[in-house]
């Protein structure tokens, strides 16, 4: 792509690959594809709803950006807007703004590093919703930060919500407070929030 159609500051060039987006807060990878990309950021399309602001790390097969081809890289990046697709196979259409121009080559060990909050994954029965109604789901994956609920009943992002955990067998429960960070038809990611007083 020569021609620079938007007017911007930076021309974006075509470039489609597959990428795996990670909230450093919940812990939780999701897939999503790149269209196109600038030294400054980068436009990729996805099944699951994030909030501008959002800060993600995306970990690209392919990376244009890479010293050599067909290079793994990863890059922290923010959401900077977001729309409703029509004619595309997935739902909405991210552009992001890359805050680190160092790339980072792709491997589990030194990701385990990167995240403030390592996931653990495991499969729990859970029950989350507001004081009036709870709702029935299972864990797929847990970190200290947030967690990822599989569920037909997802809630909207941005909606405060109460977790129910059960800790052992005896009927242990703990009770935390969650922020719905992203959403979509199997389920949706929640970040903890302190606990009211």
């Amino acid at each position: 792509m020569d021609s620079n159609p938007e007017n911007r500051k930076k021309t974006r060039f075509e470039h489609t690959s597959k990428v795996t987006l990670e909230n450093g807060d919940l812990g939780v990878q999701l897939e999503a594809r790149m269209f196109n990309y600038s030294n400054l950021g980068l436009y990729f399309e996805a099944d699951f709803l994030l909030q501008p602001d959002t800060e993600v790390r995306i970990g690209i097969n392919n990376s244009p950006f890479g010293a050599k081809p067909k290079e793994s890289e990863s890059y922290h990046g923010i959401i900077k807007w977001r729309k409703k697709l029509k004619r595309s196979s997935y739902y909405y259409g991210y552009g992001v703004e890359l805050v680190d121009e160092n790339a980072e080559a792709i491997d589990e060990d030194q990701n385990s590093e990167i995240r403030e909050h390592p996931r653990k994954a495991c499969s729990i029965p859970v029950k989350y919703g507001t004081t009036k109604q709870f709702y029935e789901g299972i864990t797929k994956n847990v970190s200290r930060g947030g967690l990822y609920i599989m569920t037909e009943m997802p809630v909207a992002v941005g909606q405060q919500i109460k977790v129910e955990i059960p800790i052992n067998k005896k009927g242990k429960i703990a009770r935390l407070n969650g922020k719905v960070i992203w959403s979509n038809q199997q389920g949706f990611g929640a970040k903890f929030q302190p606990s009211e007083k």
